[in-house]
C-alpha cells in the first residue's frame, strides 16, 4: 500500500513538473515571438513574469534573462540588456550567441569588468575558443594595465607563438612595470631582433638608460656637494661617475631617435634635449629645443 501511495505521488509530481516545463517554454516561446514582432515591451514583461516564478531551474531562468537582454536590445536600454545577459552567462546558459552579445555589448559600453566576465565565462563553456580569447583577454590587460594578468596572458601567447613580436613586447611592458627591470629589457631586445624598427621597445630601452644616467648623475652630484672640502680625488671620483652616465645617455641615444622618429612619442624630443645637453653635445641638443 505505502508503495502504491509513494509511486502515485511521483507520477503526480513528475505530471506537475512537466505541465510547469510546457508552461514556461509556451511562455518563452510568446515572449520570443513578441520580439521578433518588435514588441519589445511586451516580450520584456513576460519574460520578468518568468523570472519571477519560484522554482524555476537554471536552464529555464538563463533562457528567461536571455530573452530579456534581446528585449531590452529592441529597447535599446543598454544597461538592462547587460545586466541580463550577464545574469543568462552566470547560469552557464549553452547559447554561445548570448555570451558573444554580452561580450560585443560590452565592448561598445566600454564597460570593463563585465567584457573581462564575458570573456573568460566564455572560455569556461566554450574552451574550443582559447585562443582568440586569450588573445582579446591579452589586449584586453594592456589596455588597462592589469600587469600581473597581462603577464600571464602573454606567457600562454609566447608559449604558442613564441617569436609574435606584439606578445613579447606586453611580457616586456608587464615585467617591467611589475618591477623585473632586466627581464623587461631582455624581452625588449627580443622584440627589437625581430623589429629593430619598434617604437615601443626603442623608447623603452632608452628611457631605462637614460634614467638610469640621471640617476647616476644625480647620486654622484649629491655625494660630490655633501663633501665639505672636496679635494681633487674627490672631483676624480665625482668625474668619473659623471662619465658612467654619459655613457649611458650615448646608448641610449640610438633608441630614443628610433622612437621620436617613428611619431609615436613626440614627448621624447624634451628627453633628447636633455640628454645633449647633459652630454655637453649643444649642436645635437639644438634640434630638440
Amino acid at each position: 500500500m505505502v508503495k502504491e501511495i509513494l509511486l502515485i505521488v511521483c507520477l503526480v509530481f513528475l505530471t506537475i513538473i512537466t505541465a510547469h516545463s510546457q508552461d514556461f517554454d509556451e511562455k518563452l516561446m510568446n515572449a520570443k515571438l513578441a520580439i521578433m514582432d518588435g514588441n519589445y515591451e511586451s516580450g520584456l514583461n513576460i519574460c520578468n513574469e518568468l523570472i519571477a516564478i519560484e522554482n524555476n531551474d537554471s536552464t529555464h531562468l538563463a533562457e528567461a534573462f536571455a530573452t530579456a537582454g534581446l528585449a531590452c536590445e529592441g529597447l535599446k536600454h543598454t544597461t538592462d540588456a547587460l545586466n541580463y545577459y550577464s545574469k543568462a552567462v552566470e547560469l552557464k546558459i549553452p547559447q554561445l550567441d548570448i555570451y558573444d552579445k554580452l561580450i560585443g555589448l560590452s565592448k561598445i559600453e566600454k564597460n570593463d569588468s563585465i567584457y573581462e566576465f564575458a570573456l573568460i565565462e566564455k572560455l569556461k563553456a566554450f574552451p574550443i575558443f582559447e585562443e582568440s580569447i586569450t588573445k582579446n583577454l591579452n589586449n584586453h590587460y594592456a589596455k588597462i594595465k592589469d600587469y600581473e594578468k597581462l603577464l600571464t596572458t602573454s606567457n600562454k601567447l609566447i608559449s604558442w607563438y613564441p617569436s609574435t613580436v606584439r606578445y613579447l613586447f606586453y611580457k616586456a611592458v608587464a615585467l617591467q612595470n611589475l618591477g623585473q627591470i632586466e627581464e623587461a629589457r631582455t624581452y625588449y631586445q627580443k622584440v627589437l631582433e625581430l623589429d629593430p624598427e619598434h617604437p615601443g621597445a626603442n623608447m623603452s630601452i632608452g628611457l631605462m638608460l637614460y634614467n638610469r644616467g640621471r640617476e647616476i648623475f644625480s647620486q654622484k652630484k649629491k655625494e660630490y656637494e655633501a663633501i665639505a672640502n672636496p679635494d681633487r680625488v674627490d672631483y676624480a671620483v665625482y668625474n668619473r661617475g659623471i662619465e658612467e652616465g654619459k655613457v649611458l645617455f650615448k646608448e641610449a641615444s640610438p633608441y630614443l631617435i628610433k622612437a621620436y622618429e617613428s611619431g609615436s612619442y613626440p614627448d621624447l624630443k624634451r628627453v633628447l634635449f636633455n640628454l645633449y645637453v647633459l652630454l655637453e653635445e649643444k649642436e645635437k641638443a639644438e634640434p630638440y629645443r
